[in-house]
């Protein structure tokens, strides 16, 4: 009973009471009313203590006075209260959002590059804010723990439209939700991970050690859990090698068919796109691609359409040839250098059948 009421206890301060606060609601809830007399019986508190407490709850809109004599005291039901509650989460939301969008336009300050997160749940709400904020797609490898987490969020973002390729460790679930979605998500399982890492459009990412999230080792304390928000694209890319690397061993669960109807395709990820492109050719598709992006040379920005026509991976250079119609030129993915081009985004606009 004690453990019980402990917890409860805590449970109500999240709401935003005190301990002293939650253990008065609590007494007079069991009891369903009751004068301070009773309190003080009840509990070790000082009189003038307990009327302050009182009156904190009735401002809070937790207690409620009846109007005789002695005054009883009742609990209110804490399910409207929680709805008040989302109600100014909701409204605080919003004016916290236009207030911090204002600031930020106003500050000259540089965006940090790389910024720690505490704890999970803070780990947790900068997943979910990037999750959110996706336009073109989701890059995600996650523990089965923080998928089931983020699950609602992850099919709201495939119902706005945004790609999904997800890797989950270890395989616990047949993803059925996803499958509605197989014209926009790819999901791979894999019997171990290398780590947590989501990333939004290619721009932003939340990373945290797999070591924080395993059930095979001892637990760690929420409070010792820590993760990055990283900004900085190099990193970030060197991170998606990573990934990418266990990503083609992976046990693939959901594919979207490469057939004509799935496109045209939006890829910010340069390997994303080399790999959709050797699959395409290896089912005898010639694709229809559009590139923008830069000249590697002196940095002019270019926009090109062509066909694809073959892929060259040799050591660390990876890129494919595109036929422009009056000339071939090499696309390569971030930092290209010995390209001609460095993609930022490559569109499969349609496919065609080679005749040959």
């Amino acid at each position: 009973m004690e453990d019980s009421l402990a917890s409860l206890v805590e449970k109500l301060q999240g709401l935003g009471l005190t301990k002293r606060e939650a253990e008065v609601y609590l007494a007079i809830w069991m009891k369903n009313g009751a004068t301070v007399k009773e309190l003080l019986d009840l509990l070790d508190v000082h009189q003038p203590q307990l009327y302050n407490i009182i009156q904190s709850l009735i401002r809070k809109g937790f207690v409620k006075a009846s109007a005789g004599r002695p005054r009883i005291y009742i609990a209110s039901d804490i399910v409207p209260l929680i709805d008040v509650q989302k109600m100014k989460l909701d409204l605080l939301k919003e004016s916290l959002q236009e207030e911090l969008i204002k600031l930020r336009n106003r500050t000259e300050e540089e965006t940090p590059y790389i910024s720690i997160v505490r704890s999970l749940e803070g780990i947790l709400a900068s997943i979910i804010e990037i999750v959110n904020s996706a336009e073109i797609e989701i890059r995600a490898e996650l523990p089965y723990t923080i998928f089931k987490e983020l699950k609602q969020y992850l099919l709201s973002a495939l119902q706005r439209g945004v790609n999904l390729y997800l890797l989950v460790y270890p395989e616990e679930e047949t993803f059925d939700e996803f499958q509605m979605f197989k014209d926009r998500v790819k999901i791979k399982t894999s019997e171990l991970g290398n780590f947590l890492l989501v990333i939004s459009d290619l721009s932003v990412a939340v990373y945290s050690k797999r070591r924080f999230f395993t059930a095979r080792k001892l637990s760690v304390s929420n409070s010792e859990v820590y993760g990055y928000e990283i900004q900085e694209k190099d990193l970030l890319l060197r991170l998606l090698n990573i990934h990418n690397n266990l990503w083609r061993k992976a046990k693939e669960v959901i594919c979207w068919e490469h057939t004509p109807e799935v496109y045209p395709k939006v890829l910010l990820e340069f390997s994303t796109a080399l790999d959709e492109i050797e699959n395409l050719f290896k089912l005898g598709y010639v694709p229809i691609v559009t590139v923008e992006g830069r000249y590697v040379k002196d940095g002019q920005p270019v926009k090109l359409t062509g066909k694809a026509r073959s892929i060259n991976m040799a050591g660390i250079i990876s890129n494919f040839v595109l036929d422009i119609g009056t000339r071939e030129v090499t696309i390569g993915g971030f930092d290209a250098e010995v390209e001609d081009i460095e993609a930022q985004k490559v569109i499969i606009e349609k496919i065609i059948k080679n005749q040959g």
